[in-house]
């Protein structure tokens, strides 16, 4: 497959933090975590930088963890991707009405399978659609990317001149400095997410430990800032809170080690995080990150790096040679959060 060169110059020009209300189209697992609903929530009601042109529904299941464990997972999702796809997508048309806001031409399915060939896209109408908007819009189309990134890795193959009109938002892996890569959204569908990182779309990257990570929330700030000031923030702070236990702060830590830290310690089997008192569970709302850095760039620092390869193994391998991607290296979580909950409270109630 062969993909258009961007000149350097026009690349950085690209990958400059957006200003200024933009148009932007957004593919979520919404209903894998509550972080995909808090991000679309936050993106629908910031008008004033986002012009959410559409959203598409992509699939995700539970077998990601149970392939890399090679064991059964003790997470509440669904093993099936079709079922994934259709929660999601129900899950979207949930969301527009708490807000009151007409789906009318918005929300679209997308795949209901992973890639399964090299450079073999997957037919979907959301892809379909992400071909038509880009070629139509007359300035830069955002593609704000919180799920698996099958449905976008699609319409760039489908037709690679949208490479020209489009850029890359995702949540997606770790720092380059991690000992591992491993990621759900990036690791569902490596072929697709090499598909992303090769083909030289201009892309930022949102890393997940040590940068989304930071944005953790509590239930005494659900309580007193989101829960009974809309719809939607009840909504969204029941589900957070209710999910707040010991067993779920256990099981996180156990997850974490065996995955997204793995290769951090040298400790052995005494390296297992556990504890003989108690937790302060918090959660993560991961996806948010990629709305907070769409409406304020400065709240995501961030700098142009040589994009990595992506091998089968859940691995980085730097080329300082390859084309640049924007990487964020940090988030300033209060600022965040203050954002979003100011926002999800002006919501209809």
């Amino acid at each position: 497959m062969r993909f258009p060169i961007l000149s350097e110059e026009e690349r950085k020009k690209r990958l400059a933090p957006p200003k200024g209300k933009v148009h932007v189209v957004i593919d979520t697992d919404t209903y894998n975590e509550v972080d995909d609903q808090f991000a679309l929530a936050y993106a629908l009601m910031s008008p004033m930088q986002l012009e959410v042109e559409a959203v598409y529904a992509a699939p995700f299941s539970s077998g990601f963890f149970t392939k890399l464990l090679n064991a059964e997972v003790d997470i509440p999702m669904t093993d099936n991707l079709q079922e994934g796809l259709e929660l999601s997508y129900k899950e979207i048309i949930n969301l527009f009405g708490l807000l009151e806001l007409d789906t009318a031409g918005k929300v679209l399915k997308g795949s209901a399978r992973y890639m399964t060939e090299p450079g073999e896209y997957i037919d979907s109408d959301a892809a379909r659609d992400l071909v038509e908007r880009a070629r139509a819009c007359e300035d830069i189309l955002y593609v704000v990317a919180i799920g698996e990134i099958t449905n976008v890795a699609s319409a760039v193959l489908m037709d690679p001149e949208i490479i020209k009109k489009i850029v890359i938002v995702w949540l997606a892996g770790q720092p380059l400095h991690w000992p591992t890569a491993i990621e759900f959204n990036l690791g569902q569908d490596v072929l697709a997410s090499q598909v992303i990182l090769d083909s030289g779309v201009p892309l930022v990257t949102v890393p997940c430990m040590s940068v989304a990570s930071n944005l953790t929330v509590t239930a005494p700030e659900l309580d007193a800032y989101l829960k009974g000031k809309s719809k939607v923030g009840t909504y969204l702070a029941d589900i957070v809170i209710s999910q707040l236990t010991q067993e779920m702060g256990l099981n996180w830590l156990d997850l974490f080690h065996q995955t997204y830290c793995r290769g951090l310690d040298d400790y052995g089997k005494e390296g297992a995080p556990s504890t003989t008192t108690m937790l302060s569970p918090s959660r993560i709302i991961w996806d948010i990150s990629t709305i907070a850095y769409m409406c304020n760039p400065a709240w995501c620092p961030s700098t142009l790096v040589s994009t990595p390869f992506l091998t089968q193994d859940y691995k980085w391998r730097i080329n300082e040679n390859r084309h640049k991607m924007r990487i964020c290296n940090y988030i300033y979580r209060d600022a965040v959060f203050g954002d979003l909950f100011y926002k999800l409270a002006k919501a209809p109630g």
